[in-house]
């Protein structure tokens, strides 16, 4: 059952972006904002001895995901005061690559000052402070959906990459063996990604919708495997299907972009 419910949450938050792709930019980045609280909302981390290591991570994960996110919306504000700004970021018209390095220094920030005001003697603070950091740069990925909109692929591009992740995740949930199985998973996410773009009104080439339907679903799958370690042993349900179907999508995020801006490749438009 958590599997299910972890696929069906992903293919549910994969459909939203791409209805709000075809709407509007900022739609997009509510979605994968909602993606990042789910993100932040993750399990604690489990010593193997079974203990529960403190880990101060939703503030962390959160700003992280929320900086992200305004500013592959809103690149121009690291563009700094007038006379201060390079050249080189105002080419950025994505936001995506210049707004990962700010919101993970501000997440580092905020996790190190959390880790300060524990009462605890501060256990396992390496640890700790890795697991913040780390799913702090999972939830800032998340804003790759973003960008992949703002790309030439334009919302086409995101809804090629959501086709291949939901239906590689969809093959992921067939009773067989694990290692078969991403194989079977990478070629249903390239068919469904091809479907894709053989059908919307594009210039984007089947080639293209097998190339980044395979890299949403591989990476999809991954996401949904991480999780699936990090909650291990936590009998909450939302560790065992909420946690592991929003980090699929937040996985997939980056391959959507790279996908986008593959379309700067003539023999894939």
């Amino acid at each position: 059952m958590s599997r299910l419910g972890s696929t069906l949450l992903s293919l549910a938050l994969a459909g939203v972006i791409t209805l709000a792709a075809y709407a509007n930019p900022v739609l997009v980045g509510v979605a994968v904002v909602l993606v990042q609280v789910l993100v932040a909302v993750s399990p604690p981390l489990l010593t193997p001895a079974g203990t529960v290591v403190p880990s101060p991570r939703f503030v962390p994960a959160v700003l992280a995901g929320v900086v992200a996110t305004v500013l592959t919306l809103e690149p121009d504000l690291l563009g700094g005061a007038d006379g201060t700004s390079s050249d080189v970021l105002g080419a950025s018209d994505t936001g995506m690559l210049s707004a990962i390095l700010p919101a993970v220094a501000v997440a580092l920030f905020a996790a190190l000052i959390a880790q300060m005001l524990r009462k605890d003697g501060r256990q396992q603070l390496v640890q700790s402070v890795s697991y913040a950091v780390t799913l702090a740069v999972v939830a800032a990925l998340a804003a790759g959906w973003i960008g992949t909109v703002q790309s030439l692929g334009d919302a086409d591009a995101v809804a090629v990459a959501a086709a291949g992740l939901g239906a590689g995740l969809l093959a992921w949930m067939l009773p067989i063996d694990r290692w078969v199985c991403i194989g079977v998973s990478t070629v249903a996410g390239a068919a469904g990604g091809a479907a894709v773009a053989a059908t919307v009104d594009s210039t984007m080439t089947v080639f293209f919708g097998v190339v980044v339907g395979a890299a949403a679903a591989l990476f999809a799958i991954l996401g949904q495997a991480v999780a699936r370690v990090i909650a291990r042993g936590n009998l909450q349900p939302a560790a065992q299907w909420g946690f592991p179907g929003a980090l699929a999508v937040a996985f997939a995020a980056p391959a959507a972009y790279l996908g986008g801006q593959l379309l700067t490749v003539p023999s894939l438009r």
